[in-house]
């Protein structure tokens, strides 16, 4: 064994890290996070869904509406896939939407409403990964799980001093290694709490704040600021997209998207054939993956074609809609208001 493995392995500086990791939680910690209040399993694994690449800050609110709309496994499984969406607006990756719904379905087909514990029974509902079993093993449940997200990542690879890249096979071991040693048999939801939540207000990005920090006086960390190293960022490729403003009789004409991007939501139709021409109603540019999206929506003279779809602005306010499209809705309604 190697003289770093062996350090993540030293019994004296784990406990001690860990010690004064739960103190400080205790006092500091983000104990009324909605989903935290009881740790009932549906709310742990609607938050884990809604956190998957959104912030805390975003989904907090959304979180509070959805348990209103879809109080238990029961009320959601038997929702209409367009009331998830509709729920689901400004969160964005709607596909994340559809396999919670999915889930749902399949806790209360094959067990009775009732969310298991169990790793393997786990993964075999739709959306969970190995990431969201172990959160859900870990928080809801106070079993022993590895749970890595990116603040719980951040510590780790400064606490161990981590020089490989985290996101490389070899990085990942290397964390996975070195995260076991913090997650004891007992406790765990307070273990990946705590962790979760240093690195969120205390270990953070860029400049973390080490005098504040409660393993400051066992952590390996060099040059804390520069970890964890992550590979080069594969190459953000830009691309433009020309929307139609069909707007007639008070009604405006919308496609359900087929998909891949968006399936079943409302979005502008494509431009088609007929080039842009006139004075673009809306612009806005948004990222969605690898890619930088400039729409821009311009009024169309030709008739509406088949397959669209009318609806008056009191209808729109209802429909399930990807964000950026009803960004570009309403600054078009903006637009063509002031002439």
């Amino acid at each position: 064994m190697d003289k770093k493995k062996q350090r993540y392995h030293d019994p004296r500086r784990i406990q001690k890290a860990l010690t004064e990791l739960l103190a400080w939680h205790e006092k500091n910690g983000r104990h009324t996070l909605p989903w935290r209040l009881d740790s009932d399993p549906y709310a742990v694994l609607v938050s884990e869904f809604m956190l998957q690449q959104t912030t805390v800050a975003t989904v907090t609110p959304r979180f509070a509406a959805w348990m209103r709309l879809f109080p238990t496994i029961a009320h959601l499984a038997s929702s209409s896939e367009q009331e998830v969406l509709s729920a689901w607006e400004g969160l964005g990756y709607y596909s994340r939407a559809r396999r919670l719904h999915a889930a749902a379905k399949a806790i209360l087909e094959r067990h009775q409403g009732i969310i298991p514990s169990s790793e393997e029974e786990l993964l075999d509902l739709a959306g969970i990964g190995a990431y969201t079993a172990a959160a859900v093993k870990a928080f809801a449940f106070d079993q022993r799980a590895v749970v890595l997200d990116t603040n719980i990542i951040r510590v780790l690879s400064r606490w161990g001093n981590l020089s490989i890249p985290v996101d490389t096979a070899a990085g990942k071991l290397a964390l996975e290694d070195l995260a076991g040693a913090f997650y004891p048999k007992t406790r765990c939801r307070s273990s990946a709490s705590a962790l979760m939540d240093l690195g969120a207000m205390i270990c953070t990005a860029g400049n973390p704040a080490c005098e504040e920090c409660p393993l400051m006086n066992s952590c390996a960390a060099d040059q804390p600021e520069r970890l964890p190293v992550k590979s080069p960022r594969k190459v953000t490729t830009k691309i433009t997209e020309h929307r139609a403003w069909w707007f007639r009789g008070g009604k405006l004409y919308l496609q359900q998207s087929q998909g891949p991007r968006w399936n079943g939501l409302w979005i502008l139709p494509e431009l088609g054939d007929e080039k842009p021409s006139g004075r673009a109603v809306a612009e806005l540019t948004y990222p969605i993956t690898r890619y930088r999206v400039r729409m821009t929506v311009y009024p169309s003279k030709a008739p509406p074609r088949k397959g669209l779809h009318s609806f008056t602005r009191n209808e729109i306010a209802g429909l399930p809609i990807p964000t950026p499209h009803r960004k570009a809705i309403e600054a078009a309604f903006r637009a063509v208001a002031e002439g």
